[in-house]
């Protein structure tokens, strides 16, 4: 299970893995849930406009946790702690022969 009922389901399962943590312990590497890509190069100004919108709402957690209350998860943990909003170098590794030494 994934996203919500994943959380939920941390009141009744004996076993919780995490897969970005498993995914740590094999490879090594951080694991990248979700990226936005594209195909083609896209226009200077939708980049700046994308990059605008991720940071307001980053600079806005507090209110955004305030206004969705979750009492099985802290959500400001969650998205301060275990959520990285930086796709660098690092993140974009994957030469997968070494994966699996």
């Amino acid at each position: 299970m994934i996203g919500d009922r994943a959380l939920e389901q941390r009141k009744i399962s004996t076993f919780i893995y995490d897969l970005g943590s498993e995914w740590k312990k094999i490879t090594g590497l951080p694991f990248v849930f979700a990226a936005w890509v594209s195909i083609k190069e896209l226009p200077a100004e939708f980049v700046r406009l994308f990059d605008e919108a991720n940071a307001m709402g980053l600079d806005h957690i507090d209110e955004i946790v305030a206004e969705n209350s979750y009492t099985i998860y802290d959500l400001k943990k969650y998205y301060t702690l275990h959520l990285s909003y930086h796709l660098d170098e690092k993140r974009k590794k994957r030469d997968e022969k070494d994966f699996w030494k």
